[in-house]
């Protein structure tokens, strides 16, 4: 069975993982991937000086089951580097760092909500109630609230200011959005997520690089079972002739398939379908998500200027800053990583939902970035990073905006014969992240696998708490 995969990022990687792991005799996978290297937005690389980069600051979740399970499979354990468990936010309204006491037990929810910082007696049982409500709240409950931001989300459940502000710190470090701006759905589902479910609590790095870490073993495991991975091959359209669906790519040549699996994100799906398939579902509402500008500021110090391998977040508003979302010391999360010793820190520096500043100048950026820094690191006081490099990422995010989920469509089948969907819009938790591309992948194999008499790969979920409604 011939199969065409339209991108090489972890979907795309995932559908040939999948198919190649249970039948690799069975199936011819082809993947055509337009950059010059693998990943989307896992994607890694070496800068002119051999140094890596990455497009961004990527945490792993302990309920990542399906992620977890196929790296396993394939023989390569993922590097993780753990955290002690705890939040920690740079309030720009006090230039200090606030500390949630979440720690990694099952006892999480507890601990997080009796310490979340900045809030009164009376706002701590108001947030238990809220959690409560969303752990008690199912899909259909969940996907109603879609016409709201998180803003008018929290508004509605009487939130406090200070309240929401705390809370809306999940719609940007998770959503990348702003909380007036995200999909209140997304946002319900993934706190009934963190907080709903059991076993131990962390997030984590990645010990290495994302090529190493998670790209580069998928892309040679399926590689070494017969699979072609094409970079630098961009597709211009996906059509049929009427005995199967064909790949065009940029130069001319066309490649006929039994099944194609589009593995973009959904807003890039609609520019390479023929203009008679635009206007049928489950493409038509495609056209109408957008994507989200990323900047990641990656700062090079010759010593040491951050005082752990955790990650500090912020309540990142208009009127006092930070300039950052998110920032790391990527030199202690590869720490012991043979491919790359570093002497000082490399701090990655992440802003989400870049709109209000992806019009200054690199220059700029940097300068507003290491002025925050300072103002809640002592180590970054009077310290200059040595070197800097600035990577703004459009087209590769898919916003989980307002209406985000009356637009994504709910199955992989687009109606069309042999033509598929993947990419973490399209299944998973909560619709977006690493373990829903995955997913997606995995849920796309099982299609085809079971079409050629295979049994299917299970689908894992969270391990909940025996009362979520999920």
């Amino acid at each position: 069975m011939r199969v065409g995969i339209v991108g090489g990022g972890l979907s795309g990687l995932s559908t040939a993982a999948h198919l190649l792991l249970r039948a690799p005799k069975d199936f011819a996978v082809e993947i055509f991937e337009a950059a010059p290297i693998a990943g989307g937005q896992c994607a890694s690389w070496r800068d002119a000086r051999g140094r890596p980069v990455e497009t961004g600051i990527h945490l792993d979740f302990p309920w990542y089951h399906n992620k977890d399970a196929l790296f396993a499979a394939i023989g390569h354990p993922l590097p993780l580097r753990e955290t002690d468990g705890n939040y920690y936010v740079c309030n720009g309204a006090t230039d200090r760092v606030d500390t949630l006491l979440a720690g990694k037990s099952v006892l999480k929810t507890l601990g997080g909500l009796a310490t979340f910082p900045g809030l009164t007696p009376r706002e701590r049982w108001q947030l238990t109630r809220l959690i409560w409500r969303i752990l008690r709240t199912d899909d259909a409950a969940a996907d109603a609230h879609d016409g709201q931001s998180v803003s008018e989300f929290l508004a509605s459940q009487g939130a406090t200011p200070a309240l929401a502000a705390q809370l809306s710190l999940e719609a940007v470090t998770i959503q990348g959005l702003r909380p007036e701006d995200a999909s209140a759905t997304s946002f319900i589902k993934f706190l009934r997520t963190m907080y709903g479910s059991m076993g131990k609590f962390d997030t984590t790095f990645f010990g290495a690089p994302l090529a190493d870490a998670l790209i580069d073993p998928l892309a040679n495991f399926v590689t070494g079972r017969g699979a072609h991975l094409r970079l630098g091959r961009a597709v211009a359209e996906v059509g049929t002739d009427g005995t199967g669906p064909r790949i065009r790519t940029a130069d001319g040549a066309e490649t006929a398939f039994d099944h194609v699996v589009f593995a973009v994100p959904g807003h890039a799906v609609p520019s390479l379908l023929p203009a008679a398939w635009r206007e049928r579902p489950p493409f038509a509402r495609l056209g109408a998500l957008s994507e989200t500008p990323i900047i990641t500021i990656t700062l090079w110090y010759d010593q040491s200027v951050f005082q752990d391998g955790n990650v500090y977040i912020s309540n990142r508003d208009r009127r006092h800053g930070p300039i950052f979302d998110a920032v790391a010391d990527k030199a202690r999360h590869w720490a012991g990583w043979k491919g790359h010793q570093p002497t000082g820190s490399i701090l990655q520096v992440l802003i989400d939902a870049a709109d209000d500043v992806v019009h200054l100048s690199d220059d700029a950026l940097v300068a507003r970035a290491c002025a925050d820094l300072a103002r809640f690191f002592p180590a970054c006081r009077g310290v200059t990073p040595t070197d800097a490099t600035v990577l703004r990422l459009t087209g590769t995010y898919c916003g989980t905006r307002v209406g985000y989920w009356s637009l994504v469509p709910r199955t992989h089948d687009t109606g069309i014969p042999g033509v598929w969907l993947a990419g973490d819009y399209t299944a998973g938790p909560y619709h977006y992240g690493m373990e829903s591309a995955v997913i997606s992948g995995k849920q796309v194999a099982n299609h085809l696998l079971t079409a050629r008499g295979h049994a299917p790969h299970p689908i894992l979920r969270p391990n909940y708490l025996p009362f979520v409604r999920a």
